[in-house]
């Protein structure tokens, strides 16, 4: 799950230094930055989703096991 949370990491800065970067030019941000900052976005939401569905597998196999 390492390799997940460190995926998680690079998209989130990625998205944060796209949306900084926007911010500092005073004015509305392009198509391309724009659709960029969305794709970021959903592929965060993706990963994170993965890292949950992942830790809720982890927890299920920890209790089937203690139950063995």
């Amino acid at each position: 799950m390492d390799e997940l949370e460190e995926l998680l990491a690079r998209l989130t800065a990625a998205q944060r230094q796209l949306i900084t970067s926007s911010a500092k030019t005073k004015t509305f941000p392009d198509n391309n930055t724009l659709q960029k900052i969305a794709t970021l976005a959903l592929n965060i939401s993706s990963v994170e989703t993965m890292i949950v569905e992942t830790q809720a597998r982890a927890q299920v196999a920890r209790l089937a096991k203690a139950n063995d």
